[in-house]
């Protein structure tokens, strides 16, 4: 057997297809993995996601094509090689006798004891070390059935993690436990990935917690690979739009910076549809930007068919990124810059050309008060100006209460205050 430990890419995949009772379920599928990378399969149920897992791991067979682990194909593997090369999470296991949790651990030392041998002493400090990490240490003499699925599912992590392979397969790992157990197990992951240089490809339901951990990832639809490659080019709106036949915001979180996904606020009512869209498209909407204030509101505008633009924003905030991703156009400043009299001309120039202003529940500082300032100049062109009250303006003033007066100034001009952004298409 063939063992490289410098080979690149760990895992390959050459023109796979795989069929049950006749029916296709993988359609020519060829991909790489690299060494010591953490990679997502994504897709809707019944794309051939837990399918994939069981052929890199040998438990389905019948397979035509080809799949390599350091440039062996595993048909010419035997299992116990196979166990030391690759371990797996699936989604539930049913050890079918009444196991204590330390025994149900211990298990997953078996590539390594041959057939009459006993367990040695460092097998059992590998798995008390595994029990400690994966918090089941106080379950140790406790019978495998009697746990809960949460403290089950922990479980089978810790018997997988014992085996020691250099790739860590697994099957929607988390889907049996609650957030915060999901969270440390997934940083589990991720620290076997970075600190080890474990090699972890993961199916997923959660795409915004594949994100938070993968580099790279792959849609899987109708059993073929739709996009492959890193997370940032892969976890699309249009790719999911494609993929899952639903629309979403994908955003950067403003404190991680990792990709996030969630629902847009579209609908299928009357008013979204095709024609009111085309009505839309000829009203010009200018959202006032900051601290990702504008971002639900662009996003919701977009969907309804609005032209937009959106200003002044600065460089790495939400709405900016946001404002890219869905192609408008914006005007932004340095971040932890104030705005300049450029920025500021051309977020006037945006405020011209548009039919209606939206000023968002935006928090003021000295650096952004222009934004403000160009709202009241928005009202003195004849502009529509739409505000959205949110918290109280105090709570959002940190110009020792210039904003507060020129805010109530505003407000007192006869523009549209609406509580909800939901309530703005009503207003325009």
């Amino acid at each position: 057997m063939k063992d490289n430990p410098d080979t690149e890419n760990i895992l390959k995949v050459e023109n796979i297809n795989f069929a049950y009772d006749g029916a296709p379920v993988l359609d020519d599928l060829n991909f790489t993995v690299r060494k010591g990378s953490f990679t997502s399969i994504l897709g809707p149920n019944g794309s051939g996601k837990s399918t994939l897992i069981n052929l890199l791991s040998k438990v389905l067979k019948g397979y035509t094509g080809r799949i390599e682990i350091f440039g062996n194909d595993i048909k010419n593997l035997n299992p116990r090689s196979i166990s030391k090369l690759v371990s797996v999470v699936p989604q539930y296991s049913n050890p079918g006798f009444d196991f204590t949790v330390e025994e149900m651990v211990l298990m997953g030392r078996f590539p390594y004891i041959s057939r009459f041998g006993r367990e040695k002493h460092s097998d059992f400090l590998i798995v008390g070390s595994v029990m400690e990490k994966t918090g089941i240490t106080g379950l140790a003499g406790k019978k495998f059935n009697e746990l809960s699925g949460g403290e089950k599912q922990r479980v089978v992590i810790a018997q997988t993690l014992v085996q020691d392979t250099p790739i860590i397969l697994l099957d929607e790992p988390t889907s049996h436990l609650d957030i915060n157990f999901q969270i440390e197990m997934m940083e589990l992951f991720y620290g076997l990935n970075r600190n080890e240089g474990k090699t972890v490809i993961g199916v997923f339901h959660d795409i915004n917690l594949a994100s938070n951990y993968s580099s790279t990832a792959i849609f899987l639809r109708q059993g073929k690979i739709y996009a492959s490659g890193d997370i940032a080019s892969v976890i699309t709106r249009e790719n999911i739009r494609n993929v899952f036949k639903s629309d979403v915001y994908v955003g950067k979180n403003p404190f991680t910076g990792k990709l996030y996904v969630s629902p847009t606020f579209a609908s299928d009512t009357p008013d979204n549809n095709d024609s009111r869209k085309e009505k839309n498209i000829n009203i010009k909407v200018h959202v006032i930007g900051g601290g990702g204030a504008a971002s639900p509101i662009l996003n919701l505008l977009y969907n309804k068919g609005y032209m937009l633009t959106c200003g002044v924003v600065n460089n790495f905030d939400t709405d900016l990124d946001t404002a890219e991703m869905l192609g408008i156009s914006y005007v932004s400043e340095a971040p932890f810059s104030p705005i300049s009299l450029y920025s500021a001309n051309k977020n006037l120039e945006f405020i011209k050309a548009s039919n209606i202003v939206i000023l968002p529940a935006i928090a003021f500082g000295h650096g952004n008060f222009s934004n403000l300032v160009s709202v009241e100049e928005a009202i003195d062109m004849g502009k529509k100006v739409i505000v959205v009250t949110g918290e109280a303006i105090a709570k959002r003033d940190y110009t020792d209460g210039k904003s507060q007066k020129l805010y109530k100034k505003i407000l007192e001009k006869g523009v549209i205050c609406v509580d909800n952004i939901q309530k703005i298409t009503e207003m325009l």
